[in-house]
């Protein structure tokens, strides 16, 4: 059985012989696109050591006690049986949040040498790292989506500077058998398609009071997963058009490819094309129906709260050159159920640090923002999510971290997405509450009085529209 084909840029095969030099033990992520037979290699993430108290409380329990520092950071790895599983899923999770629809983390690379990645122990922890990997950014889509299972290896000696790449099946199920891979380098060879969407969402869910106690966090993704599962089977327009789902997003895409053939001309030996993404633009189209509450419950309900979700997200996905209708539509659709649930989560993990206010009346959340990223040598662009009082540089900063990419401020597009007007919020939530589309049956409160919550969770885009929660600790009926 012949093996997968990744395509890389040729600048990446550079970067990987400057990290061999070096002689030192890395590890990082692979970030790059799955297509039907060969695999897409875009950027080389390396996994930074986080500082003590980076981790969540999950994450912290899955790391072994292990030495630090001066510095608080856990010491840094010296071979691959060193390494935290845990500690790369947390980068996994944050660097998946700044991928736009169509990017993935698609495997891990390695550099040491020979004989430590030879190891029966240092192979059975690359299938348990990359494990814990696929888990954690299968974990944000909400089962809306099935990432491929088939990760990718790429190991770099430090001796002899060689590049081999392997594939393995990480799926419970598979008996974790590694398969060799050929890797390509070509300059200028890999040509991306942009495709740009906005999206109006407004939900409205009651929490229901005589659920088991759990956080707020789980309460609210297990109530977000009908909706991303519904958004998945919406009708999507390119370019306002209902097209076929086999054919080329680029309809002269077959055609350009033929016309290269014919002149006999060679990308590797040709100047790299610098060409920028062709552009296309979707439209969602759902159905607006009703959302339908899992399991048993209908009538009259006791809520304990009620959360809203209102706003317009601006979205991004690329896909590469010979892409059909159907992927692009695909990448889409990840692009939006990620940008929700990521936007959720980091909401909730500013309010961990946030005291419990005992103030009567709305308390305005205002969540992060979605803002782009140009440059730094790559061929797509990225996203990051900025809370009020943070900028453009902290967008930058983010990038050099969890990416090892240096961009300009100059280059962060903050214009799409613009943060709520909190006395818009405040007017509309004095009449407007429960007159959004509700989660499920329709639920009035059994008792005369109900402490209602609300909590913001989206944000705007431009003047079009405008996300907004709030905190109300006053009584009323739900």
């Amino acid at each position: 059985m012949m093996g997968r084909t990744v395509i890389a840029e040729e600048s990446l095969q550079e970067r990987l012989t400057a990290l061999a030099k070096v002689g030192t033990f890395q590890i990082g992520l692979l970030i790059g696109q799955n297509a039907r037979d060969r695999d897409y290699l875009v950027h080389l993430a390396p996994t930074p050591i986080p500082d003590e108290g980076d981790l969540s409380s999950e994450e912290e329990d899955a790391v072994p006690h292990s030495p630090k520092t001066e510095h608080g950071k856990s010491k840094v790895p010296e071979s691959i049986p060193k390494v935290v599983d845990a500690i790369v899923a947390q980068h996994t999770r944050q660097v998946v949040r700044m991928l736009p629809g169509g990017l993935d983390v698609i495997g891990l690379f390695v550099v040491t040498p020979q004989s430590d990645y030879d190891t029966s122990q240092s192979q059975s922890k690359i299938r348990s790292i990359l494990g814990a990997v696929h888990r954690t950014a299968a974990k944000i889509l909400l089962e809306t989506a099935e990432l491929r299972s088939e990760k990718i290896i790429l190991h770099v000696c430090t001796q002899t500077f060689k590049c081999t790449v392997k594939t393995v099946d990480v799926s419970p199920t598979a008996v974790g058998i590694q398969n060799s891979a050929e890797l390509r380098f070509h300059r200028g060879g890999v040509k991306w398609q942009q495709i740009s969407y906005s999206y109006n969402i407004n939900l409205n869910f009651w929490l229901p009071k005589d659920k088991s106690p759990q956080s707020l966090y789980k309460m609210i993704l297990s109530l977000i997963k009908p909706w991303a599962q519904s958004v998945t089977k919406s009708l999507i327009l390119i370019d306002s058009e209902l097209q076929n789902s086999y054919d080329f997003l680029d309809p002269y895409a077959e055609e350009k490819q033929t016309k290269k053939k014919g002149t006999g001309s060679s990308v590797r030996g040709g100047m790299a094309d610098l060409s920028p993404p062709k552009v296309f633009t979707a439209e969602i189209l759902d159905s607006g129906a009703p959302l339908a509450v899992e399991g048993p419950g209908s009538g009259l309900e006791e809520s304990s709260g009620n959360v809203r979700l209102a706003g317009t997200v601006a979205g991004l996905a690329f896909v590469h050159s010979k892409a059909t209708v159907g992927e692009a539509r695909s990448s889409v659709l990840v692009d939006l159920v990620r940008s929700v649930v990521a936007r959720w989560e980091m909401h909730c993990d500013s309010l961990v640090e946030e005291p419990p206010s005992h103030l009567v009346g709305p308390i305005i959340h205002e969540p992060p923002r979605r803002v782009f990223l140009e440059g730094g040598g790559l061929p797509v662009s990225l996203c990051d999510y900025l809370f009020p009082g943070d900028n453009t540089t902290d967008a930058c900063q983010s990038a050099k971290e969890l990416l090892g990419l240096t961009v300009r401020s100059e280059h962060v597009d903050d214009t799409l997405e613009t943060l709520a007007d909190a006395t818009e919020v405040m007017d509309s939530g004095e009449g407007g509450v429960g007159e959004g589309p509700r989660l499920g049956s329709d639920r009035s409160s059994a008792s005369s009085t109900c402490p209602v919550s609300y909590i913001l969770l989206a944000s705007g885009v431009a003047a079009l529209g405008i996300a907004f929660s709030y905190v109300t600790l006053q009584s009323s009926k739900a």
